[in-house]
């Protein structure tokens, strides 16, 4: 009970602060005008535009009905305004006719980082949520996917599932120099299954036999030969809401992986991935037919379904939620 009202009386004065700040947007625009970065145009827009968003998260933030849903806005709009602050550091820009030094700038990056997990704390988003939300009835698969690209054109995605529906699998999702998607799946049930959900022109079913350790993975089908290894990566160490995956994990997986984290299949069935570790894929060499596929490089779209894979060749660490 304490701790519920603690988080009222949080969520409270955050956003009455946030409502003050706001409307401050209006009273006094000309002062955040040189915050705005040039390549924006038109200063006063943005900051009315500011205001009005601060105002609104203010305004959310307290009713515990609108609470979560406004703690993911608040995050992205913080992240989004911080775009104003590196303007001022990167370019020395004076406030009230005084600049300010490094040692601001970077607490000033601190405090946003500690508002954005204060945000959090009070919508009890990431990283403060105890468990996932609305699973319960999903189609749920635990693994990993990694994908790269090789001189020749081709491009794979390769799944390694350890727990899922259909017991543990691995597939692959091929797509050649000319762009036909090819799905190689070790059973007909595995074939159904994938193909209904994602878009191919041909399906290879074939024993698929792999060997894999926590950093490199060796592949052996009928068709194909794989051997990958990738680097330690950067772990992801809490679970998200599928709320979070599909608003503020989307926008950042798009911005800097070109990848979607949400999204529907093509029979109507919603997705979710929830990443867990990326890891870069440092080497890789594979075989179609016995044909080599010459050096790794970078992913270029393959299209088959609603996400591409990073363009950077990885190894994800992933839970895959379909509804």
């Amino acid at each position: 009970m304490a701790r519920h009202l603690f988080r009222d009386v949080s969520a409270l004065i955050t956003g009455a602060i946030f409502i003050m700040i706001g409307v401050d947007h209006f009273v006094r625009p000309e002062w955040y005008e040189p915050l705005v970065p040039k390549v924006l145009g038109n200063p006063e827009f943005w900051v009315y535009l500011s205001g009005i968003t601060e105002v609104g998260f203010g305004l959310t933030i307290i009713p515990r009905k609108t609470r979560e849903y406004s703690a993911v806005f608040g995050v992205s709009m913080l992240v989004a305004l911080y775009w104003a602050n590196l303007n001022m550091w990167i370019n020395n820009i004076a406030l009230d006719g005084v600049t300010y030094g490094d040692e601001w700038h970077i607490l000033r990056l601190v405090i946003q980082i500690l508002l954005i997990l204060f945000i959090c704390w009070i919508g009890e988003i990431t990283p403060f949520k105890n468990e996932e939300k609305g699973i319960d009835g999903m189609d749920v698969f635990k693994g990993r996917i990694s994908s790269c690209a090789f001189t020749s054109g081709d491009r794979v995605v390769i799944g390694d599932w350890h727990e899922s529906p259909l017991g543990r699998f691995t597939d692959i999702m091929w797509a050649n120099k000319d762009g036909k998607r090819t799905l190689v799946a070790p059973n007909q049930e595995v074939a159904d299954y994938v193909n209904s959900m994602y878009e191919f022109e041909e399906t290879i079913i074939e024993d698929i036999s792999i060997n894999n350790s926590e950093r490199q993975l060796s592949l052996n089908s009928g068709t194909m030969n794989f051997d990958l290894k990738w680097d330690r990566g950067w772990p992801i160490p809490f679970k998200r809401s599928l709320f979070f995956i599909a608003t503020v994990e989307l926008f950042f997986a798009k911005l800097f992986f070109g990848t979607k984290t949400h999204g529907t299949t093509n029979n109507q069935r919603k997705e979710w991935y929830a990443i867990d570790r990326v890891s870069k894929i440092k080497s890789a060499s594979g075989r179609i037919n016995g044909q080599d596929l010459g050096d790794m490089t970078n992913m270029s779209p393959c299209k088959f379904g609603f996400s591409e894979a990073p363009k950077k060749p990885s190894s994800c660490e992933v839970r895959t939620h379909i509804q």
